[in-house]
Parts: C-alpha cells; sequence; structure tokens
C-alpha cells in the first residue's frame, strides 16, 4: 500500500529526510515516533503531497502510496482517499463553524445534501460532538478544535489516515475517546500512521514503531519488538513512557498568614463571552506565586479563559486581582505577564530565532544560558515558522523566560516536545521559578506536571476544585 524507497527531501538546503525506506502494508497502524525535529512531520507532509504542492522541498527516490507515485499528478484526486489531523487542527479549517467545516469536503467533492447530512449524523454521534456542533470554530479550546479535526477527516470513507501528533491539546478523558476512535478506524481496516510523542493511548493498538532521528530510520519494530526492548530504546532515543502517567501531586497548598505578601488574591471572578452560557464562576482563590501552579481541568473547562483574565488580557469589571490587599488593574497584570500561547505560531515575528529571542529580552545575562539548556544553539540563525512544532514551542518559552516578566503563564508548553526536551523545560521552569518568578502551566501533560508543578489547581465547568 506504502512503499518508500531512498527517499530523501531537501528544504531551504538542509537534509530533512535521509534515504528513507519504508513499507507499510493495508490495515496496519504505525506510529512515528522520535525526538523533536528528527523529521516525523515533514514525513507525514511528503506522505500527504503537501511537499512539494503547498511546501517547498525537492524530493529524490521513489515513493507510492495507495498505488500513486508521488509526486501525485493530480493532488485533489490523490488526497480524496486520505484523512488527514496536522499538529495545529487551525491549518486545517476552512470555514468559521463547526457544522460547515464538519461537511466541506463532502461539499467540496460534489455528495448530495442527504448523503452529506447522513454521514454528519455518524460522525457527530462517533465524536460526541452534540455539545459543540452549533458553535463557531473560533469559540472552541484547543482540544475541542482537534477533535473537530480528526471528525472532519473522518466525513470521507478514506482508507488511509495521516495523524500529527493528534492528542497534543486533549485531555486525559479525550485522548481515551481519541483511542476508541482510531481503534474503530483499525476495525474497518484503515491503513494509519501517526505521528506522536504520547505513546501510552497507543500501546495496544500499534503494529509497528518507526523511531526517527536527524531524518534517518533509527528504529523499524514490530510492537512486540518495540515493548521488549522499550527500557534501552526510551533511554537512547529520549521516549515518553509507554504506562499512562499519573498525577500525583496536592491541590493547591493552604496559604499560612506569614505568606500573605506572595499571595495572589482573586475575588468575585465571573466571565461570559457573549450569546453563551456562564464559561467561569470563582467566588474567591488564593494562590502563592512561589511556586510553579499546575492548571489541569477537561478541554473547555475555562483554563485559557482564567490565564487570560489573570495577565490582563480580557478585561471585566466585576472581579479583583490583589497582592498584600492592593488591587492589581489590567493593565499592571499585563506589565508583569508574559503568556506562551496554545498555538505559539501566532507570537514568533522575527526572521531568525537569535533575534527572536534578543528583541524583547530584558534577561540578557541568561541568554547562553536559556539558549544551552533548551537546545536552541544550532538554530539560532534559523526562520522560526521553518521549525518543527516542538522546536518552535522552545523558542516560545525560551523568549518567555528572557522577557524578564514576573510571571510567566504557558498555555500547554510541550505540546511537540520528546521526552529529553520536556525534562530540559521542567529543569529550567524550576530554576526560573527559584529567582522569584510565578510560573503558571496549563496542561494536560500529567508526566510533565509530575515533574515541575509544585501544587494544581483544578478547573471544571468553570470553577475553581481545590
Amino acid at each position: 500500500m506504502i512503499q518508500l524507497n531512498q527517499v530523501t527531501l531537501i528544504r531551504d538546503k538542509k537534509k530533512v529526510l535521509d534515504n528513507i525506506h519504508l513499507t507499510v502494508t493495508s490495515g496496519e497502524l504505525v506510529i512515528l515516533t522520535g525526538e523533536s525535529g528528527s523529521g516525523k512531520s515533514s514525513l507525514i507532509s511528503v506522505l500527504n503531497g503537501l511537499i512539494p504542492e503547498l511546501y517547498d522541498g525537492e524530493i529524490f527516490g521513489q515513493l507510492t502510496v495507495l498505488d500513486t507515485r508521488l509526486p501525485p499528478i493530480d493532488f485533489n484526486k490523490y488526497v480524496k482517499d486520505i484523512g488527514v489531523v496536522f499538529q495545529n487542527p487551525k491549518t486545517q479549517f476552512f470555514t468559521t463553524s463547526v457544522l460547515s467545516e464538519l461537511a466541506f469536503s463532502m461539499e467540496n467533492y460534489g455528495f448530495s445534501a442527504e448523503d452529506i447530512n447522513t454521514r454528519m449524523n455518524d460522525v457527530i454521534e462517533l465524536f460526541h460532538l452534540e455539545d459543540l456542533i452549533g458553535k463557531k470554530v473560533t469559540e472552541l479550546s484547543g482540544g475541542q478544535k482537534q477533535r473537530i479535526a480528526f471528525a472532519a477527516a473522518c466525513m470521507l470513507p478514506h482508507r488511509f489516515f495521516l495523524l500529527d501528533e493528534p492528542s497534543s491539546n486533549l485531555d486525559y478523558v479525550t485522548i481515551k475517546q481519541l483511542s476508541a476512535y482510531i481503534k474503530l478506524l483499525k476495525q474497518r481496516g484503515c491503513t494509519l500512521i501517526i505521528s506522536e510523542h504520547r505513546l501510552f493511548y497507543l500501546s495496544e493498538l500499534a503494529d509497528r514503531y518507526v523511531i526517527l532521528k536527524k531524518g534517518k530510520i533509527t528504529y523499524d519494530l514490530s510492537a512486540a519488538q518495540f515493548k521488549a526492548q522499550f527500557p534501552i530504546i526510551q533511554e537512547e532515543m529520549g521516549l515518553r513512557s509507554l504506562q499512562e502517567p499519573k498525577l500525583f501531586k496536592s491541590f493547591i497548598k493552604k496559604i499560612e498568614q506569614d505568606d500573605a505578601s506572595r499571595v495572589l488574591q482573586i475575588k468575585d471572578l465571573t466571565y461570559q463571552y457573549s450569546n453563551r452560557k456562564l464559561v467561569l464562576n470563582i467566588p474567591s482563590l488564593d494562590i502563592c506565586i512561589d511556586s510553579i501552579v499546575g492548571l489541569v481541568g477537561q478541554n473547555g473547562s475555562g483554563k485559557t479563559t482564567f490565564v487570560q483574565l489573570l495577565s490582563g488580557l480580557l478585561i471585566d469589571k466585576s472581579y479583583s486581582f490583589s497582592i498584600m490587599g492592593a488591587n492589581l488593574s489590567a493593565k499592571e497584570r499585563i506589565k508583569r505577564s508574559f503568556i506562551v500561547m496554545q498555538d505559539v505560531n501566532l507570537q514568533l515575528f522575527f526572521e531568525t530565532v537569535e533575534k527572536e529571542l534578543l528583541v524583547q529580552s530584558k534577561r540578557t545575562e541568561l541568554f547562553d544560558d536559556v539558549v544551552d539548556a533548551l537546545n536552541l544553539r544550532r538554530l539560532l540563525s534559523s526562520h522560526p515558522q521553518n521549525l518543527s512544532g516542538g522546536e518552535k514551542q522552545r523558542v516560545a518559552i525560551a523568549s518567555a523566560i528572557l522577557s524578564g516578566k514576573e510571571w510567566l503563564i504557558l498555555d500547554e508548553p510541550t505540546s511537540g516536545l520528546d521526552y529529553q526536551n520536556m525534562l530540559a523545560v521542567s529543569k529550567l521552569l524550576k530554576k526560573v521559578q527559584s529567582l522569584g518568578i510565578f510560573v503558571l502551566v496549563i496542561s494536560h501533560d500529567n508526566e510533565f506536571l509530575s515533574q515541575t508543578a509544585s501544587c494544581i489547581l483544578k478547573m471544571d465547568n468553570g470553577g475553581v476544585m481545590s
């Protein structure tokens, strides 16, 4: 079904994929894994035809997918048989509403309204989208967008699916649902190639594991071989755990009286977007800012809205933030805060990584330490938008640390990160916190939070469980 023979990809005069040999038979589920920047997403883009159809790149060697030689002569015909979910789901949305996004692909290929409605009802039920179907895409959380992207990819009767880190923004409940969706596709005889760092939810489904390093396939193992050799391979290749990580952290610690000078007090915090139900309702909350706080909760529970209010990016006069009894205005909170957004593409502006880090830096004395800690030295002359998802994430985190801000707020900072870089980020954040900087991390990554957070806040339906 899929045959790659001596495939090499050159982009920006750099060898991104190097002499790839890969055969995938019909009905197989193959996991692509390996360190950030190893070529996983590039291989996905070659297989789905986006390189060279939309993105520049020279491909050498022989590629055959679904009996079609790549690059395909008729791109539109080729992609009709392939379901794709990108690392950043926003890049594959074409419409403004969930309903129209689901219908788009079938409308584009001329299916009847009756066929579209029948298929849409099936997909809505399969993906449990009843609560999202009337919403605009812009109203969705990152994890909800991920669900819609996968659901939209399943609207057509594809034989072959390419998924690029489909779990990256999902909570653990939704990851279990994702695993069930993938299992169903496999049972229907579909072929799947999934690029992923988080391996635990696929461990009972995968047939093979292909591990890349610096553009080359280092290992190509059956599931049984991979599991038998995993302790050695994990250490060598820096892979995430095969077991579901558990979170063994206490909830928010009780604040003692003598700690009051470093307590952020929040009162009467409510927020509601226009024409929508109440998103947040927090009567009172004290947060010790001499700590690294993990903020957890299901997709759509209000986490991102909370930190936007905390940082002053959203304004509502009904609540108060204070330290030592002194109110902090939205303007003051903006001055203190730096947010690393869930979609870091929105905050990478300059033509090189070095310039990205230095232009707004107020802590230039930390530059070398931060660059080396996050393994960015070799990327300093690269354009940020040419980096892998995990590399972009590390650049944004480095920029936040060097900004000189007192509050660092990170929204899903481990998206796209392999195990070694996850540990590097954890270690660096602990060092930064020791300098008196408040760090708040939104994350569904229990493996990271267990390594990093001092305490945990859990959000549920717009409130905080403490």
